[in-house]
C-alpha cells in the first residue's frame, strides 16, 4: 500500500510540471516473455524518455531500471526515495554507465531545473 501511495504522490507532482490536462503519463514494461520489469513512469524531457522509479522504503534494487538503461540512448535516470538528494554514477550488468538522480519526494516539483542543470 505504500508504495501505491509513493506512486500517486510523485503522478501528482509529475502534473503539476505540464499545464495540459491532456497529457499522458507513460511507463515501461519490458516486451518479453516471462519477464515482469517494469518503470514506474517514464517522463519526456527535451528529446529524451527519462525512466523514473519511486520507491517508498530502503528496497533500493533498480533491476528494471537498469534493463530500461541499457536499451535507452542517454545516460540519465531517476529514483525518488525518501533519502537525501545525490547523484550516482552506476553501472548496468551489461557495462553502460548512467548518472543516478536520487530525488527526495519533496524536490519532484522541481524535477526539470534538475535535470536542466545536469
Amino acid at each position: 500500500m505504500a508504495g501505491q501511495i509513493a506512486e500517486h504522490i510523485v503522478v501528482q507532482e509529475l502534473l503539476t510540471l505540464d499545464d495540459s490536462t491532456l497529457t499522458k503519463r507513460y511507463f515501461w514494461r519490458r516486451d518479453k516473455d516471462g519477464s515482469d520489469a517494469e518503470v514506474d513512469f517514464v517522463y519526456k524531457f527535451e528529446s529524451k524518455a527519462i525512466p523514473i522509479e519511486v520507491k517508498s522504503g530502503h528496497n533500493a534494487r533498480l533491476k528494471s531500471l537498469h534493463l530500461f538503461m541499457d536499451e535507452c540512448p542517454h545516460d540519465i535516470a531517476v529514483r525518488v526515495w525518501s533519502q537525501p538528494f545525490s547523484v550516482d554514477e552506476v553501472t548496468t550488468q551489461k557495462g553502460k554507465k548512467f548518472r543516478l538522480i536520487n530525488l527526495p519526494f519533496y524536490y519532484v516539483g522541481v524535477l526539470e531545473k534538475i535535470l536542466s542543470a545536469l
